[in-house]
This record gives structure tokens, C-alpha cells and sequence, in this order.
């Protein structure tokens, strides 16, 4: 009965991995485009429009770690709080009728707001997958997942881009009917959820605490270690990720054609890539191999600022793909690998709480290095940032693979 239960949920894990993709693509891919081509942006707002999520994400954190849902009764909590963010997208689609003379602040606003119940739908997400897929699976079904969202967030960038070109006269509907899309996408995705059973094993076993065990927490020195490095190489990676949209829209002037055939190759590339970083991580250790794709994200800045040329930040965004893919399986697992599960829920809201103050920093430390100084120097900054995180990991797996044999056993 546990294998068939097992089955059932790896089944529909791969259904919502398909739909919030789908969903979440196109938000991710095309709301920069929309938010300045369309809603008029300036330079501040498009870097708050990454900062002020994270912030709201910090926010949801906190209130978590006040009181924490108990695992029973964490399916229905994560799939309604996937619910509101969802329909939250038809508010950003008729921003233009409902506030007619602010409606990228309103945007904005809709969008940080909305970031409040994803962040708890997230780790709500999280907290779920490590109950229900046993640690033996989880390296080899979420690089099947992985690749599986990976086409179908190719097939979204591929029809999103070339149907928005083709009515570029009407921009704006274009993107507008795309993100009303992208909502009723994210309704399928919360269904596919809730057909999700947790197993009665499960239910039974040890229950969250009401509030953090901090003592506990704060003397895991590997969880410590893991976060630290993530939040330090995490500050690189995302200082720059508003100077992208500002560079590839602002600067190249790329259209939203051009905005899917970046990140096609991109998808393409982690798709090709995602079973070579899985194999390096049990050669290497994972650790190790989430230093070698984060050196490797670290020239994407770097190699972005050399040409304003379509084609060439194409082949960019085609490299960049080959290392994200690694970063996107390793940090998640590589977590999940150094949290006891019987407190994971915990832990996993202390991680974000970390991650989430950094990811609310470094987006106006970026814009800030940006005004500043330039565009060239605020990438440059980012490129040598997140090679010095790299460099930890690499560092770090080299030593806990050295000594190995005299590491205590990680939580499984």
C-alpha cells in the first residue's frame, strides 16, 4: 500500500511540477517585459520588483516561525496559498483599468503582496516532498522532475514569445491575455496538489513544534554551514538579477520574441544538462558539484555586459542554462540533506528566513552599485561575488569529502 501511495504521489508531483511551470514561466519570463514595455517602470521599480517580493517572502517567514503548521493539516494550508497567488495574476493583467494613473505601483504592490502566501505555499512544498519522497529517490525523481518542468517551461517561454511578436502591435493585451494564462495554469496546479496523500505513517510520526527550536537549530553547525554559504553566494546571484532585465530589455532592446528564444536555450541547455550534474554530484559529493555550477554562473554577468547583440546574449542564456540546472537540483537536495526530518519543517523556515533577507538586500545593492557607478561595474561586482561563493562550496566539499569517514551521518 505504501509503494502504491508512493506512486500515486510521485504521479501527481509530476502533474503540479508541469502546471506551476507553466504558470510560473510565464510570470517570471514576461512580467519584467510587461512591467516596463507596458506599466511605464522606472529603474527603481524594476529593482524593487525583485526586492520587495523577497521582503514579503522574509515577512511570511517570520510569521511561520511564530507558529508552524502541523503536517496533517499542511496540504490544505500550502494548497490554499497557492490558490491566492494565482488568482492574484488577474490583478497584474487588468492593472491598467484598476489603477489607471499608478498601475506599476499597483503592480508592484499585487505582486509583493502576493509573494506572502507563495513564500507558505513554498515551504509548505518543501516541507510535503521530504515526507512523501524517501531520500534514496529524491536525487533520481527530481532530476526526472526537473528535466520533465524543463520542457514544459520551454514549450511556455516558446509560445509565449512567439504569439506576443507576432500581435507586438498590441503589446500590452498580448501580455495581459498570457498572464491571465498563466492563472488559470496556476489553478490546475493547485488541483494536481491536493490530490496529494499523505500516508497515515506519516501523519503519526513526530508533529512541528508550535515555535522554532532555536537552541537546536543554532548548534546544527552543518545546517549553519549550508545556509551561510547559500545566503553568501545567493547575495551574487541575485544583485544582478534587475540589472538583467534592465540590460536585455533596456539596453539590447529585446523584444519579447527575443526574451523566449533566451530563455528556450536556457531551458534547453539545463534539460541536456540535469542528468550530468546528477551524476557529478555522486562522484564529487554534492556540495562540490553545487560549487562547480555556481563558478559557472559566475561568468554569466561577466560574458552579458561584452555585447548588446541578440544572437550573442542568446548563446549566453544558452550557457547560463548548463550551470542554473546544477544550482537548481543541488541547493534543494543538498538542504534536504543536512535538516534532521524530524524537524523539517523547522529548519526549512529558518533557511528561507536567511535566504529571504538576502534576496530582499541584494536586488538594491545591485541597483545601488548601478546608479552608482555603471551597468559594467555592477556585473562585474556580481560575476566576482558569486565566484568567491562558488569557491566556498568547492572548498567546503573538498573538505567534507576528505574527511568523510569522520563526519558525522547526515539526516537522510
Amino acid at each position: 500500500m505504501r509503494a502504491t501511495t508512493l506512486r500515486y504521489n510521485m504521479q501527481y508531483s509530476l502533474w503540479h511540477g508541469a502546471y506551476f511551470t507553466a504558470s510560473t514561466t510565464i510570470i517570471t519570463t514576461f512580467l519584467p517585459l510587461y512591467f516596463i514595455d507596458s506599466l511605464h517602470a522606472s529603474a527603481q521599480q524594476v529593482g524593487l520588483l525583485n526586492a520587495l517580493p523577497a521582503l514579503s517572502a522574509l515577512l511570511a517567514s517570520l510569521i511561520l516561525a511564530i507558529r508552524l503548521p502541523k503536517l496533517p493539516t499542511l496540504l490544505a494550508g500550502t494548497t490554499k496559498s497557492f490558490f491566492v497567488t494565482r488568482v492574484s495574476y488577474a490583478a497584474l493583467a487588468f492593472a491598467p483599468w484598476l489603477s489607471p494613473h499608478h498601475p506599476a505601483e499597483f503592480a508592484l504592490i499585487v505582486f509583493t503582496l502576493s509573494n506572502i502566501p507563495l513564500t507558505w505555499g513554498m515551504m509548505g512544498w518543501q516541507t510535503l516532498i521530504g515526507h512523501l519522497i524517501p531520500s534514496v529517490l529524491r536525487e533520481g525523481f527530481f532530476s526526472r522532475r526537473n528535466v520533465m518542468t524543463t520542457f514544459v517551461a520551454l514549450g511556455a517561454t516558446l509560445l509565449t514569445g512567439t504569439v506576443t511578436q507576432i500581435f507586438s502591435h498590441s503589446l500590452t493585451r498580448a501580455l495581459q491575455v498570457f498572464i491571465l494564462l498563466a492563472a488559470a495554469l496556476g489553478v490546475l496546479e493547485v488541483v494536481a496538489l491536493s490530490h496529494h496523500h499523505v500516508p497515515v505513517s506519516s501523519s503519526r510520526a513526530p508533529q512541528s513544534s508550535p515555535t522554532l527550536p532555536w537552541k537546536a537549530i543554532f548548534h546544527n553547525h552543518l545546517f549553519l554551514r549550508f545556509t551561510l554559504l547559500s545566503a553568501f553566494f545567493n547575495f551574487g546571484l541575485q544583485m544582478s538579477w534587475p540589472l538583467f532585465n534592465l540590460y536585455q530589455i533596456g539596453q539590447a532592446r529585446a523584444t519579447a520574441l527575443w526574451l523566449g528564444i533566451f530563455g528556450v536555450l536556457a531551458l534547453i541547455s539545463q534539460a541536456i544538462s540535469f542528468p550530468l550534474w546528477r551524476k557529478l554530484a555522486r562522484q564529487k559529493g554534492g556540495m562540490t558539484a553545487l560549487g562547480y555550477a555556481s563558478l559557472g554562473l559566475a561568468t554569466v554577468p561577466w560574458l552579458t555586459i561584452l555585447s548588446k547583440n541578440l544572437m550573442v546574449l542568446s548563446l549566453i542564456n544558452l550557457e547560463s542554462g548548463l550551470f542554473l540546472s546544477g544550482m537548481t537540483l543541488l541547493l534543494f537536495t543538498e538542504l534536504l540533506a543536512y535538516v534532521p526530518p524530524q524537524s523539517r519543517s523547522e529548519y526549512i523556515v529558518v533557511y528561507n528566513i536567511i535566504i529571504g533577507a538576502v534576496a530582499f538586500l541584494a536586488p538594491e545593492f545591485g541597483i545601488w552599485a548601478f546608479a552608482h557607478t555603471n551597468m559594467n561595474m555592477a556585473m562585474q561586482l556580481s560575476a566576482v561575488w558569486r565566484a568567491l561563493g562558488g569557491a566556498a562550496f568547492v572548498f567546503t566539499g573538498t573538505v567534507i569529502r576528505k574527511s568523510w569517514l569522520k563526519q558525522p551521518t547526515r539526516a537522510q
